[in-house]
């Protein structure tokens, strides 16, 4: 089982409320690095992260954390889907690595920002229906707050050879593709 994985290290900000349990400390940011990831179903994506005074938290949501101090994001703009299984692996894909990316919300708006590291699933639930498995791209959006996205909800950015506009037409596979499962 690998609900914890290592991360690579980002030096960020926590909103302070959630080192409070929301009782103090709104608008308020506090340095952190961040290190590992955290995956419990039916739970949004979560991190580990190191402050600067020695203090470790778990179980930090998404919504929590940020590259900059900024306004506040509702966790349904952050994130498209609870994490999928406690199995997961976290990696900074090289071919991504500070790629810029248009995030495209929930609610029609899309965001800029940079890329960061992306969780795969496994072993469990949605992770292994062929039209439903979504790994999440971690990003940071150029106001600062952190995001969680899948592919089909960001456009990617490369100038020396990226252009065109996508197909809207296009659909992910619904079948399970095995040589040794056909008759």
């Amino acid at each position: 089982m690998n609900f914890w994985c290592d991360t690579p290290y980002i030096t960020a900000y926590v909103r302070n409320e959630f080192l409070h349990d929301h009782e103090k400390g709104k608008g308020e940011f506090t340095l952190c690095t961040v290190f590992g990831f955290r995956s419990e179903v039916m739970r949004a994506p979560m991190f580990q992260i190191m402050l600067e005074s020695g203090a470790q938290w778990a179980r930090i949501p998404i919504h929590a954390l940020c590259s900059k101090p900024c306004p506040e994001m509702a966790l349904q703009l952050t994130v498209w889907w609870d994490s999928f299984s406690r199995n997961c692996q976290v990696k900074e894909v090289q071919f991504l690595r500070n790629h810029r990316v248009k995030a495209i919300g929930r609610d029609g708006v899309q965001r800029p920002g940079t890329y960061l590291m992306t969780v795969f699933w496994c072993d469990g639930g949605w992770s292994e229906v062929p039209d439903q498995s979504k790994d999440h791209h971690i990003i940071a959006l150029d106001t600062g707050q952190f995001i969680a996205y899948p592919n089909n909800r960001l456009l990617w950015s490369d100038p020396s050879w990226i252009g065109g506009e996508v197909p809207r037409d296009w659909r992910s596979p619904s079948d399970n593709y095995s040589v040794e499962a056909l008759p």
